[in-house]
Parts: structure tokens; C-alpha cells; sequence
């Protein structure tokens, strides 16, 4: 299959390039910039300088005979320049439907969402989220949603985010952190999915009939507390400090500081109104429609740092059904 792929130089975006091009697809890959070392994929063709929130930077040639469009693009933090949830996510998706439609695309359009996209979500990226998913549930195309919860990949955006506030604080100067600081009580869950678990998945979903129309929640073979995840990631970073739980309340005025004089603050206002929510699902579609067996969080870890397994983690998290820590 000849297949687009937006967000191509992302974290996300060049597993799943990979993933195709291993299965034998023929990949274009869209991005604003050309992926680099790793991120890059002998075999992928790529198309740099575009931007989905801005419409003129996409092509009909960019999706003509192409059998499927995997729309990766999103942010989970507004930033300067115009980088707004309702741009990015809201016009971007709409943007990259039209461009589609204007090549007379008569493929599957895969659009990767995520748990927790509701229109009355307390968050905007939530609420734009769920915005997109009916752009794309009502272009006309054949379509498949994924909402995963948070993806974990040694590469990842939140591996990167879990040291820096580990280590730092999440502060923006690199300097050690006596403790490690967590927005509320920590309880709120969730449902780590290994990256390749994703990957897996997407690719199965291209040429099943069965997936057509569908919108599936994925989630790994675990449910785990804030608390349990930042410790999981403090052992394996090989970090000892305590955690410290700040009131929420406290940390909007916070963020409401940082918002205005970071370009890339640790912690938003949005994110917060989604910490009161569980990140998790009930479905199993992850192994009864793609039948792939999911990491458990504690294994996703061994993969990500090359840890031993964990002698004390049982079959439930191994992948056998989802446990909450």
C-alpha cells in the first residue's frame, strides 16, 4: 500500500513509519522539518516545510494515489507562534481532510486521538481532540480512530517530560531537584501503551475490513497511579527522593505565572483540569481486534532503560488484564 504519514518527523510518527516500511508499504511522510538520525528511515520518502495549521502548505499531489493517510499531528501544549490546540488540531485535521478530498482520496484516513476526547472534557485539548475526531467521522472517508493513553517510547516526549521532572523539578533550569513534585494527591490512572504495542496496531488496522469505521481505545496491560508511574521511573533512572504532593489549586496560580514568562512551562493550566480524570480503558480491543499482547508498565520500562525484569511484577503485569497501582 502507498500510504501518507503526517507528523512524520515526530516520536509517534517515525515508529509507525518504520512499522510500515518493515511490512513492506510505501511511505510519504509529512513534517514541518526533515526527521534527523534515528527519526529518519531509509526507503520513506519525505516531504519537509509542512504545516498542517497553516492549509497552503498542503498539496492534493501530496495525497494523490495513496491508499490511506495516517494523521499523527498534535500537540500537548499550546505554544507561541500561533500554536493553539483549535489550529493544530481542530483546523490542521480539517485542513489535511480537504487536501485530501481534493485529491480524490478514496482510502482509510487513521487519525490518532486519545482517551479522554469528549466535546465537554474539562480540557481544550481534550474538547479539540474530539473536534477532530468528527471532522474526520464525518469527511466521507473510510476511517479508523485510535485513542491511546499516554505512549511510552525511550524516544518519547513523555520519557522526556518524566526525567525533567524527576531530576529538575520540571523547572527550567537544569539544576537537582530535592524532591519530586506531583500535581494533586497522584492517584488519578493511568494505562501506559508501549509504543511498538501502538505501532503494531495501526499497521494491522490498514488492509481489516473490520476496523473500518471504528474508533478504538488502547491502552497497555497495566492501570498505574501518577505516584506508582513517576516512581517507576525514578527507579529506573536510578533516582531516590520523595514525592511531593502540591494542591492543585495552588499550582494553577502557578502555571498561570509560568504560562506567561516560559515559552515551554512544565506544567499548564489545561493539563491540570485533566488531572481529576482517569487516563485508562475498559476495552481489550488492543488484543481481540489486533491481537497483540501488551507490555505492562513495568515491562515497558525494561525495554525503554535495558533494566532486568522485575521479579516482583506477576503475570496481570505482564499482560494478562489491566491492574491499577
Amino acid at each position: 500500500m502507498k500510504i501518507v504519514v503526517t507528523g512524520a518527523s515526530g516520536f509517534v510518527g517515525s515508529h509507525i513509519i518504520e512499522g510500515l516500511l518493515r511490512q513492506g508499504h510505501s511511505v510519504r511522510g509529512l513534517s514541518r522539518v526533515l526527521p534527523a538520525g534515528p527519526r529518519r528511515h531509509a526507503g520513506a520518502e519525505y516531504v519537509d516545510g509542512v504545516n498542517i495549521a497553516e492549509a497552503g502548505t498542503l498539496t492534493a499531489a501530496m495525497f494523490r494515489d495513496v491508499d490511506a493517510v495516517i494523521h499523527l499531528v498534535g500537540i500537548i501544549q499550546e505554544g507561541r507562534g500561533g500554536q493553539t490546540f483549535q489550529r493544530v488540531h481542530v483546523e490542521g485535521t480539517r485542513s489535511v481532510v480537504e487536501a485530501a478530498r481534493s485529491s480524490d482520496f478514496k482510502g482509510r484516513f487513521i487519525y490518532m486521538s486519545a482517551i479522554g476526547s469528549d466535546p465537554d472534557a474539562p480540557a481544550e485539548y481534550s474538547r479539540t481532540k474530539a473536534r477532530a475526531e468528527e471532522i474526520v467521522r464525518t469527511s466521507g472517508f473510510s476511517y479508523t480512530i485510535f485513542r491511546p493513553s499516554i505512549i511510552l517510547g525511550i524516544d518519547g516526549e513523555f520519557a522526556a517530560q518524566m526525567q525533567d521532572l524527576i531530576k529538575y523539578g520540571g523547572l527550567p533550569v537544569k539544576l537537582p531537584f530535592p524532591v519530586i513534585p506531583v500535581p494533586g494527591n497522584g492517584k488519578n490512572l493511568f494505562q501506559p501503551v508501549d509504543i511498538d504495542d501502538l505501532t503494531r496496531c495501526v499497521v494491522e488496522c490498514l488492509d481489516d475490513p473490520a476496523c473500518a469505521d471504528k474508533v478504538f481505545e488502547i491502552g497497555g496491560a497495566e492501570q498505574v497511579s501518577f505516584n506508582v508511574l513517576l516512581q517507576g521511573f525514578a527507579g529506573a533512572l536510578g533516582v531516590r527522593k520523595p514525592l511531593l504532593h502540591a494542591p492543585i489549586p495552588i499550582l494553577r496560580v502557578v502555571a498561570t505565572i509560568m504560562e506567561a514568562i516560559l515559552p515551554k512551562p512544565p506544567v499548564t493550566r489545561d493539563q491540570l483540569a485533566n488531572l481529576g480524570r482517569d487516563n485508562v480503558t475498559t476495552s481489550h480491543a488492543i488484543v481481540d481486534v489486533f491481537g497483540v499482547k501488551p507490555h505492562g508498565f513495568h515491562d515497558i520500562l525494561a525495554r525503554m532503560y535495558s533494566l532486568p525484569p522485575d521479579p516482583t511484577v506477576g503475570e496481570t503485569a505482564r499482560g494478562t488484564r489491566p491492574q491499577a497501582g
